[in-house]
């Protein structure tokens, strides 16, 4: 796993999400092999684990200094769905960036 830094970070969530709404913008970081494992999280999930991550990236952009609420929604986000690779991986990058 390569080591990203915050804007990679956020820029990487924002993918995620976009892949999770069926949006048809271009993705620039995601892998193929990663967005076939978003696409595999079960569909009544898929709303579940955008809702997690958008609560994630409005943090880290709107209050980046809110660690312990940043920590919180990072960790219920990781319990719920870091069984899925991409996912796993901008959490821990989360992680060591806060």
């Amino acid at each position: 796993m390569e080591s990203l830094d915050k804007d990679k970070t956020i820029k990487k969530i924002d993918e995620i999400i976009k892949t999770l709404s069926k949006s048809k913008a271009p993705l620039a970081i995601l892998t193929d092999d990663e967005v076939k494992s978003i696409q595999n999280v079960d569909r009544e999930d898929q709303t579940k684990l955008a809702d997690r991550l958008e609560d994630l990236v409005v943090l880290l952009r709107d209050d980046p200094d809110n660690k312990k609420k940043i920590r919180e929604v990072r960790q219920t986000a990781f319990d719920e769905f870091g069984h899925v690779s991409p996912v796993w991986d901008v959490l821990k990058s989360v992680e060591s960036l806060f």
